[in-house]
C-alpha cells in the first residue's frame, strides 16, 4: 500500500461493489482501488446493508442508466436500507471519445443560447441541452461533460475512467458543485492511493445541514426597520455583473420528468451571501436554494434567513425565525459562513438604540463558483486551507469544509486588527469557488454592507475569474501600472477548462 497522508478525521468505511458494466480498463482501476482500500482498513460488500456507506457502480459511456435502474433513486428501497448511502458510477470512457465530447461541449457552448435551446439529446429532456450549454459557457467544456454524465448515469458522483489501449490513462471526479480534479491513472499503485484518499474524504465529509429554529423570533418591527435586508437585496444584483451568480439548475429539465423524491434536490443554486446584523445578533443569509428555487440574483427579503450560531455538536445553525414570515432554511453554506464570524477576533459597536454589541471583525460575506484571477496584496488579503484540502476535496455544505474555512479566516493577519487597511479576504476553495469576507468600515461611515467587495473588483483590485481551481495554486509576483499585482498560477493537474463567459 502507498502510503498516503489522510484528514484526521476520515475513518475506515464499508462500500458495496454492484457492477453493471465490466471493462478491462475498469478491472485494472477497480482491483488497485480496492487493494488500497482494503489495507486502509475499508471493508468491500457484495450486497449493501445498513453499515454501507458507499456503493459503487459501474458504466462503459454510451450504455446510459434509465430512471427505473438508477441506484440513486432505489437503491435504498431495493436493499431495504434504513439511510441513502453515497453512490458513484465508475465510467469507461475511452480517451479519443472523451476528446470528442469534448470538443462537441465547446461548440455547445459557442452556441447563441436560442440555437443551443435547439440541441435535443436522446433519453433527455427536451431542455437538458439548454441546461448543459450554460454550464459549458460558464465551467468550460469539462464541466459540460460532468452534468452530461451525472444526468445520463443519474449519479450525483461519477469518476470518468478516461482509457487508452484498454488501461486506465486518467480519471475525472464530478460531484454536485461542479468538482472536476483529474488523477493521473498509469500508475495503477499511485492512481489508488490518489484515488482512495479522494473517496474516503469524499464520503467522511458529513453534512452540517441539520438546522434548529430559535422558538423566540425576531420582532415583525425590528425586522422591517432593518437596512441590511434591502442591502441582500442590491448585492445579488451587483455581484452577479461579476460572475458570482447565474441561472439556478433545474433537475427535471435535465432528466425530462420530475418526481424524483428526496435523493436529489430538484434544483439547486450556485453560491451564497450574507451580512452580520448587530440589532439581531446575527448574520443574515440567503435562503438555501435546494429546498425551494431561489434564484440568488434577484431575491426578495423573504429569502434570507437570520442565523445566531453554530450548535453545539456543529451538524447546523441555530436560526432564528422571522414574525409573520414563512420560516427559512438558510444557506448550505450557514455553519460555514457563521463558523467564520465564530473563529475570527471582534469588536465592539453600537446599534441603533446606542448599546454597544460585539460582533465579528466580519461584516459581509459572499461566496461565488468562481476563481480568483489576481489581486493586489496593499488591499486584499489571502488566506489558505490547510494543505490536505487541495489534494482531498471536500464539498460544500460540509462540517470539514466548515472548519476548514473558519481555520483558514482565523489566520488572516488583517482581520485580526479592525485598522489593517486591507478591507477584503478571500479564500479559494478548490473544486468550488470562492469565500470571500468584508471588514467593517471605520466608526462614524454610513457605506452599506458589501461595499468593500464593490470597491476592490471595480477598481480591478481583485479580478475573478470563472476558471476554478481543481487542486494546488500558487502566485506570481508582477507589476501592473506601478503596483505590485499577485496572480494566480495553476498547475496544470489543477486548472480546469477556461470558461467561454464572464
Amino acid at each position: 500500500m502507498k502510503p498516503m497522508p489522510l484528514h484526521a478525521w476520515i475513518r475506515p468505511i464499508a462500500i458495496a461493489f454492484l457492477p453493471r458494466s465490466r471493462t478491462p480498463g475498469l478491472n485494472l482501476a477497480i482491483e488497485a482501488l480496492f487493494a488500497w482500500l482494503r489495507e486502509a482498513g475499508c471493508t468491500i460488500q457484495d450486497q449493501p446493508d445498513n453499515n454501507t456507506n458507499l456503493i459503487i457502480t459501474t458504466g462503459i459511456f454510451g450504455e446510459w442508466v434509465g430512471r427505473d435502474e438508477a441506484l440513486l433513486f432505489h437503491a435504498k428501497r431495493l436493499h431495504r436500507l434504513s439511510r441513502r448511502p453515497t453512490i458513484l458510477t465508475m465510467v469507461d470512457v475511452p480517451e479519443a471519445e472523451f476528446q470528442t465530447q469534448l470538443d462537441h461541449f465547446r461548440a455547445l457552448g459557442g452556441l447563441a443560447e436560442a440555437e443551443a435551446a435547439q440541441v435535443q439529446y436522446d433519453g433527455l429532456g427536451p431542455q437538458a441541452a439548454e441546461v448543459i450549454a450554460h454550464q459549458a459557457r460558464r465551467g468550460g467544456a469539462e464541466l459540460a461533460i460532468g452534468r452530461y454524465l451525472q444526468t445520463r448515469y443519474i449519479s450525483i458522483r461519477v469518476m470518468a475512467v478516461r482509457t487508452l489501449n484498454e488501461r486506465p490513462y486518467r480519471a475525472v471526479h464530478y460531484d454536485l458543485a461542479g468538482a472536476r480534479p483529474v488523477s493521473d491513472a498509469r500508475d495503477l499503485e499511485a492512481f489508488a492511493a490518489e484515488v482512495g484518499a479522494r473517496l474516503l474524504a469524499a464520503v467522511c465529509a458529513t453534512e452540517v445541514n441539520h438546522h434548529v429554529f430559535a422558538q423566540e423570533p425576531v420582532a415583525a418591527e425590528t425586522w422591517a426597520g432593518l437596512a441590511t435586508p434591502d442591502a441582500m437585496v442590491t448585492a445579488g444584483l451587483t455581484f452577479t455583473r461579476f460572475g458570482f451568480f447565474t441561472t439556478p439548475i433545474q433537475v427535471d429539465k435535465l432528466l425530462g420528468y420530475r418526481g424524483i423524491g428526496d435523493a436529489i434536490s430538484a434544483q439547486f443554486s450556485e453560491g451564497c451571501y450574507g451580512v452580520y446584523e448587530p440589532e439581531v445578533n446575527g448574520l443574515i443569509t440567503t435562503a438555501t436554494g435546494s429546498s425551494r428555487l431561489v434564484d440568488k440574483r434577484a431575491i426578495t427579503r423573504a429569502d434570507q434567513a437570520v442565523v445566531t450560531g453554530v450548535l453545539p455538536t456543529r451538524e447546523g445553525a441555530l436560526v432564528r425565525p422571522v414574525e409573520g414570515m414563512e420560516m427559512v432554511v438558510p444557506s448550505v453554506e450557514a455553519v460555514e459562513m457563521m463558523g467564520i464570524c465564530e473563529a475570527v477576533a471582534g469588536h465592539e459597536r453600537a446599534n441603533r438604540s446606542g448599546g454597544l454589541v460585539r460582533v465579528p471583525n466580519v461584516r459581509a460575506i459572499l461566496h461565488g463558483h468562481l476563481g480568483v484571477e489576481s489581486y493586489d496584496p496593499a488591499y486584499v488579503e489571502a488566506v489558505t486551507l490547510d494543505p490536505l484540502y487541495y489534494t482531498q476535496l471536500v464539498s460544500c455544505g460540509t462540517g470539514p469544509l466548515a472548519s476548514g474555512t473558519a481555520a483558514a479566516f482565523s489566520r488572516s493577519q488583517s482581520l485580526r486588527d479592525v485598522s489593517d487597511p486591507r478591507q477584503v479576504v478571500f479564500l479559494e476553495q478548490p473544486g468550488h469557488g470562492v469565500m470571500m469576507v468584508e471588514k467593517w468600515p471605520a466608526l462614524g461611515s454610513d457605506a452599506p454592507p458589501f461595499t468593500g467587495f464593490l470597491k476592490a473588483l471595480e477598481a480591478g483590485r481583485l479580478r475573478m475569474s470563472l476558471n476554478i481551481a481543481q487542486g494546488p495554486m500558487g502566485w506570481e509576483q508582477r507589476t501592473e501600472d506601478g503596483h505590485t499585482i499577485l496572480q494566480r498560477i495553476l498547475p496544470p493537474e489543477s486548472a480546469g477548462e477556461a470558461a467561454l463567459e464572464y
